[in-house]
């Protein structure tokens, strides 16, 4: 071209240029060249698959920020985008493997929100579920304390369900004893979800897999729901799962730790996360300075029901607000990707609190820091790992 005008190339051409990129963010700089660059993109969107990688939405800057920016962090290449983040002003967020988050905003409005096209879904308000207990003056001093209480000790996590390519449903984890809850976008209220009445049973995590729910408890039982069972708005009793071994438990202490159940390909695997108090300078060890030292990695056989440990998988991404793993090239397999999760721990001393965070490699048992930055500290919503989608 004599010109050099790549503006006045053939949309056909530009199309076939834009489904040669890889990652979210090669496609957002492709579209963002020029207007006929804009318009190829968009006529190829919906035939357009991307990389599956996670992204890291890091915590919120409180401070001297008028424009609400927020940072979210790409492993894949180390780079941080800035993006005007409004809608996430105090809110706490968890990630979903489809492109939205989970938000609980500080009136206590539910939705799921893309922060690559601003798009939202709104759900009940978080007022409306079962357990929560209402503002009480007396007992809570003020609204605001009350409303730091829900979003960091409450709520214990939001899983993201898709029923279809337009339906998602949120179940929650709440409450002193793990409850669940659920709602999909349209409904009035929250619907109860059958659960263990054993007062010192608690639930570690809840994981999505091909049409089914699973959720894990620290007596090692494991039990599902389909997820079909979750269009309806009545109590869905779980069926028992029966796992046969749980000798990894028995050494396990949950108290400076954490397991996390994640979606491997058609594995369903169990992370074991353990973690220490460290010492300071002066040898004195303090409950609220803690790393994480190593992890354990166990595949469930569905013909047998047993946990069997394993060292090589796909990368794993994991967290307090989303777990998830990915198999691509531009990153090491047999690694976790973990950030700080002890919300009870984190918030107590600023210096420390959101300090846990790093890559872990199965095979070296070694670990090391991926991102350097300061914004990692919340004491109501940590960073949290999703997958962009457009």
């Amino acid at each position: 071209m004599a010109n050099d005008d790549w503006s006045t190339l053939p949309l056909d051409l530009l199309g076939d240029i834009a489904m040669k990129m890889d990652t979210i963010d090669d496609y957002i700089y492709f579209s963002a060249v020029c207007r006929s660059w804009n318009r190829a993109s968009s006529l190829i969107k919906e035939q357009w698959k991307p990389i599956r990688m996670p992204w890291l939405l890091l915590a919120e800057n409180t401070s001297n920020n008028p424009h609400c920016v927020r940072k979210i962090f790409n492993p894949s290449n180390n780079k941080c985008y800035k993006l005007n983040l409004p809608e996430t002003l105090g809110a706490r967020c968890w990630g979903s493997d489809y492109g939205w988050l989970a938000m609980v905003d500080r009136k206590l409005n539910v939705r799921l929100f893309n922060p690559i096209t601003k798009a939202e879904i709104h759900f009940p308000s978080a007022g409306t579920i079962p357990g929560l207990p209402p503002f009480n003056k007396k007992k809570d001093g003020n609204k605001e304390g009350y409303i730091n209480w829900v979003l960091r000790a409450f709520f214990l996590r939001l899983i993201v369900l898709k029923l279809s390519e337009t339906e998602f449903v949120i179940v929650v984890i709440h409450g002193n004893f793990d409850q669940l809850v659920f709602a999909k976008q349209g409904d009035q209220s929250w619907t109860s979800i059958f659960v263990k009445q054993e007062i010192c049973v608690r639930m570690f995590d809840v994981v999505a897999m091909d049409g089914y729910i699973f959720a894990l408890y620290n007596d090692a039982s494991l039990v599902y729901w389909n997820i079909e069972d979750f269009r309806g708005h009545e109590l869905v009793k779980p069926i028992d799962y029966s796992i046969r071994n749980f000798e990894m438990f028995k050494d396990f202490r949950s108290g400076i730790g954490a397991v996390y159940l994640v979606q491997s390909g058609s594995d369903l695997l169990m992370v074991f996360r353990f973690r220490e108090e460290v010492s300071d300078s002066d040898g004195n060890y303090h409950p609220d300075v803690y790393e994480t030292f190593g992890f354990s990695v166990y595949r469930l056989d569905p013909k047998d029901r047993k946990w069997e440990e394993v060292k090589d998988h796909a990368t794993l991404f994991v967290g307090g607000n989303s777990t998830m793993s990915v198999s691509a090239k531009c990153l090491q397999p047999s690694c976790i990707y973990f950030t700080d999760d002890e919300m009870d721990l984190s918030s107590l001393v600023k210096e420390f609190g959101g300090h846990d965070m790093g890559v872990y490699d199965m095979k070296s048992e070694k670990k090391r820091r991926f991102y350097e930055g300061d914004d990692i500290r919340s004491a109501y919503c940590p960073p949290t790992w999703f997958i962009p989608q457009l």
